[in-house]
């Protein structure tokens, strides 16, 4: 057997050993296990959620509390997204009757309300992006002498009733309508106004009136609750929103749009053409998923699972970084001593005396709050107190026996620290690179909470910092998934490293 077959296999029992013995060590398979499901939840959160956590926006309303919230007591007022026609647009001619819209007009008006595969107005004018081909199209005609419908005009009405089957109101709605007057003879103007009936009672919420000089152009109506210009049809209301207003609790509603052709003149031909296509009406929840949303809509679970990737990678590479660093510098001055040990001892010494947070607040904000600016600065200034112990445990390895002999038969700096050094202060380094994460994580999450952070990444630290600007503590369900994160995660780095020092120290296995 070789002497490299004779190595491998004695790395393999040591290996073996090793795992018996770590086994049996209850802290450490709790923190490798909690490291295993937040590393699992960390690598899959591509696959646990389809959200971006930063740009997709607008899921449902902002501070949304979790889905599971309305089943508990006083969550019955909490409403979820709804659609009021799950595809928008009129492909075909059944569309109208199947999306369940209805058309009145006027009794004893000539009104057609007809499908048109040909006309694409509302869909080819550069409005109607995204909608199918074809549209609605409403025909009014009247001869000349025949009797005109009563003042003020011609009513035709396009609208559907449904159910709103949650106890509270959306937190936004919106409406959808794309209008093009294809032709106005006999008349001089339209009024296009669109509303939501609560029962009984009819609430406007736009009004646009139509000249001879916008035939051909595209009207849309804006129908969103959180304009200005909707909020001044409900009284300038500042402090209720107009969705709370429309949407006072569970019932029968209707949505939809009226048309008045004021066709007054006896004498006067009459023909108009209006083809409309995109109706719809869109809510927003005070409700979303398992963890809710922020200010701007954004899912929160999807800001957890992907935000512990920047924990463990800042965790993990900032603290690799400060014990190659630390170490490096504790071997050196360890053993060759004298003015070298001095020089670096010093410098050492005065990184150590420097407060840590205000010094990685300069300088994230000289430098910029980039997460590798932040990985690395946490990492340059983490490696003192490592130095000084390897530097200590060095100077008690190097007046031993087998240095000696080492040393006597000709062995260079390079080789003693390398082959003989080293390994006694591997166990050492193993530890101290397991405690040293958990400092990582809890200093870039404080980094983050004081707004020194990448806006172009999610964190634990930036999701508590976005609680504390927008919500306070409130919102508990915002408050605990990243403190909570940030608390285990940290748990089971230190549980590791307690379990290495148990397994790896000496003193401490013949004290077991």
């Amino acid at each position: 057997m070789s002497a490299r077959q004779e190595w491998l296999q004695f790395q393999v029992r040591r290996a073996r050993g090793f795992l018996g013995q770590f086994r049996k060590s209850k802290r450490g398979i709790m923190g490798i296990g909690i490291l295993v499901f937040y590393t699992a939840f960390g690598l899959g959160a591509p696959l646990l959620t389809p959200y971006d956590p930063i740009h997709t926006q607008y899921l449902a309303g902002n501070f949304a509390a979790p889905t599971w919230w309305s089943f508990l007591p006083g969550g019955q007022i909490l409403s979820q997204n709804y659609q009021l026609v799950p595809t928008t647009g009129f492909a075909s001619p059944t569309d109208f009757q199947t999306q369940g819209w209805v058309s009145t007009s006027t009794p004893g008006t000539n009104v057609l309300v007809q499908y048109n595969s040909s006309d694409n107005g509302p869909r080819s004018s550069g409005a109607g992006v995204g909608l199918p081909p074809g549209s609605e199209q409403i025909s009014y005609s009247r001869k000349a002498g025949t009797p005109p419908p009563p003042t003020p005009g011609a009513f035709v009405t396009v609208s559907k009733t449904f159910n709103w089957p949650y106890g509270g109101p959306p937190y936004r709605f919106t409406g959808y309508l794309i209008a093009i007057v294809n032709n106005m003879q006999g008349v001089n103007s339209l009024v296009l106004s669109t509303f939501i009936t609560n029962g009984e009672l009819e609430i406007p919420l736009s009004n646009n009136t139509i000249t001879s000089n916008s035939v051909g152009i595209p009207v849309v109506p804006n129908l969103d609750s959180n304009d200005p210009t909707m909020k001044e049809l409900f009284g300038g209301i500042q402090t209720v929103a107009p969705a709370f207003v429309v949407f006072a609790g569970a019932g029968a509603y209707s949505f939809g749009f009226r048309i008045l052709i004021p066709d007054q003149a006896l004498a006067n031909n009459v023909n108009v053409n209006i083809s409309f296509d995109g109706l719809n009406l869109k809510t927003l929840g005070t409700s979303w998923g398992p963890l809710g949303t922020d200010e701007s809509g954004r899912d929160i679970f999807s800001q957890l699972a992907w935000g512990t990737r920047i924990s463990l990678l800042v965790g993990l590479l900032a603290s690799f970084l400060g014990i190659v660093i630390g170490l490096i510098v504790g071997l050196v001055a360890g053993y060759v001593g004298k003015v070298v040990d001095e020089i670096l001892m010093r410098f050492t010494d005065m990184i150590l005396v420097l407060p840590g947070l205000p010094l990685l607040i300069v300088l994230a904000a000289l430098l910029g709050a980039s997460i590798w600016n932040i990985i690395i600065l946490l990492g340059f200034l983490g490696w003192p107190g490592f130095a000084r112990v390897i530097r200590a445990q060095v100077l008690t390895v190097k007046e031993r026996s087998f240095i000696e002999a080492s040393k006597a038969t000709g062995s260079g700096t390079g080789h003693i620290i390398t082959r003989h050094i080293f390994p006694n202060v591997l166990g050492l380094t193993y530890v101290s690179l397991a405690l040293a994460v958990p400092t990582a994580i809890v200093t870039e999450a404080a980094l983050a909470f004081l707004g020194l952070r990448d806006p172009s990444v999610i964190s634990w630290g930036a999701m508590l910092q976005a609680v504390q600007s927008n919500a306070g503590i409130t919102l508990w369900w915002w408050v605990l998934p990243p403190g909570l994160s940030i608390a285990l995660l940290s748990l089971s780095f230190v549980l590791l490293g307690y379990a290495l020092d148990d397994l790896l120290n000496p003193r401490l296995r013949m004290r077991r």
